[in-house]
């Protein structure tokens, strides 16, 4: 697979911030966009690894999107560009957070799809439990599906990923980057 195969496009961040998605605790500092468009999993994926392997220790990955959407999918990808195995990253919705110290920045992968029904106040004592808040606070790079559930400190980099079903295996990646030093990894996924 070429990195030609992926299409890409520049938005604006008014462009990316209409209609009534739930963002989550956003990061203060510079906003940049880029839109991607993957034709199946092996391109989502490769996307996610370009991303990881531009991101500063630091960083927070919030990814949304509807089931099925390749949220599992694109994190796989940033397991692998932080030299991970592809084979040990699966969807950790039972588990909440799985830790991988091993990676070349220490890497945390949480699920809070099962947040959903949780209040606020009982949410962000469970994310204090699970080790979520120190991870979002650490210098390793924290990947969270269903970030939407996340209650705590906005981290002080962020990379929102909002992924959509187009049609079958095409996916409409959309990546907002928040906070410094995030430069170098929009650049690696604008091209």
């Amino acid at each position: 697979m070429s990195n030609d195969s992926l299409s890409a496009g520049r938005l604006s961040s008014g462009s990316l911030n209409s209609g009534p998605r739930s963002p989550g605790p956003l990061s203060s500092g510079p906003l940049s966009s880029v839109a991607r468009r993957t034709h199946g999993e092996e391109e989502t994926e490769a996307l996610g690894h370009r991303l990881a392997a531009a991101l500063p220790p630091g960083t927070v990955i919030a990814l949304h999107g509807p089931l099925g959407a390749g949220k599992t999918v694109f994190a796989r990808g940033v397991g692998t560009g932080l030299g991970l195995d592809p084979r040990d990253i699966s969807s950790p919705t039972f588990v909440y957070c799985v830790d991988y110290p091993e990676a070349r920045i220490p890497f945390l992968h949480a699920d809070l799809y099962r947040f959903a029904d949780l209040s606020e106040d009982l949410a962000e004592e469970a994310l204090e439990s699970i080790g979520l808040i120190a991870a979002v606070e650490s210098q390793g790079i924290t990947l969270v599906e269903w970030w939407t559930y996340y209650r705590g400190p906005a981290p002080e980099r962020l990379v929102r990923v909002e992924l959509a079903v187009e049609s079958g295996d095409v996916r409409s990646i959309h990546l907002d980057f928040r906070g410094l030093g995030l430069d170098a990894a929009c650049r690696s996924v604008s091209s």
